[in-house]
């Protein structure tokens, strides 16, 4: 099977094949069922790890030491904002909706964590299991460190790279598509300023130091521009998918890539 025949999928796409609207969840997943062979770059391991992941351990830690659902919900909406207080509906619903007995709260939380447990753990497999091959061609470190359980207390650090715990080959990736990063610079610096966006910004400002000298790798940069990094992976497929439409309308054409908008906006449910 020929690398340009897989359709790339973002790591949104993942994330909304959790969602708790029905309509998002069905579309996510006619994708990965209807869209063989597909394929993830590695980074999208490190951006779920970073988000979703991340963001169901803020979960279990906020129930487990909570002794009410009331306070639980308190200081997970206080905490982690919409998203997280969206993922505790939906687990809410997985478990029975509202006819779910929250009360006796010790039992309830039991069940809660044990489940978030699972979630944590299959989260990781089922984004690697689900898909059809995972491209790797600058060697990410941290796509190799998945969540750690330490007696119940998780674990889904990513840190920050350096010479001693980092060793890709993210600087020889991004040299051989210095070509590339050029012609977006050159595309980007014409773009109206309303439509920059902020990431966009970070783009053309890491590709600029790329060409002129080299790619700036240490500490936050690849996580400051994962969709650059997607993107040029996703040149090795025939298209890349994602709700991304802001940044990767934009990209596509003078990176090289196909791109299919996940046109979240149009399937949520009204």
């Amino acid at each position: 099977m020929s690398d340009n025949s897989y359709t790339f999928l973002d790591t949104d796409l993942h994330i909304h094949r959790l969602d708790f609207d029905p309509p998002v969840r069905a579309a996510a997943t006619a994708i990965f069922e209807n869209d063989r062979p597909t394929a993830i770059s590695a980074f999208s391991l490190v951006e779920l790890k970073g988000n979703y992941i991340q963001d169901l351990i803020l979960l279990r830690r906020k129930i487990s030491d909570s002794d009410s659902f009331e306070t639980a919900v308190a200081r997970i909406r206080n905490a982690g904002g919409r998203r997280c207080f969206l993922m505790l509906a939906q687990f809410i619903n997985s478990l029975g909706g509202v006819n779910y007995p929250i009360n006796p709260w010790l039992e309830a939380r039991r069940q809660i964590l044990a489940y978030l447990d699972g979630q944590i753990t299959a989260s990781w497999e089922e984004f690697r299991g689900g898909i059809d091959r995972v491209f790797d061609d600058f060697r990410c470190t941290r796509a190799t460190e998945p969540p750690t359980d330490d007696a119940g207390t998780w674990s889904a650090t990513v840190p920050h790279c350096n010479a001693s715990n980092t060793k890709c080959s993210i600087v020889d990736f991004m040299r051989q598509h210095a070509a590339d990063l050029e012609h977006l610079v050159q595309v980007l610096t014409t773009l109206d300023p309303t439509i920059m966006t902020e990431e966009l910004r970070r783009i053309a400002k890491v590709a600029e130091q790329t060409i002129t000298r080299s790619y700036p790798w240490e500490g936050t940069t690849c996580r400051n521009v994962g969709d650059l990094l997607i993107a040029l992976q996703s040149k090795s497929g025939k298209v890349l998918v994602s709700s991304n439409y802001k940044e990767h309308t934009q990209m596509s054409v003078p990176l090289g890539y196909g791109f299919r908008e996940f046109a979240i906006s149009k399937i949520r449910s009204k």
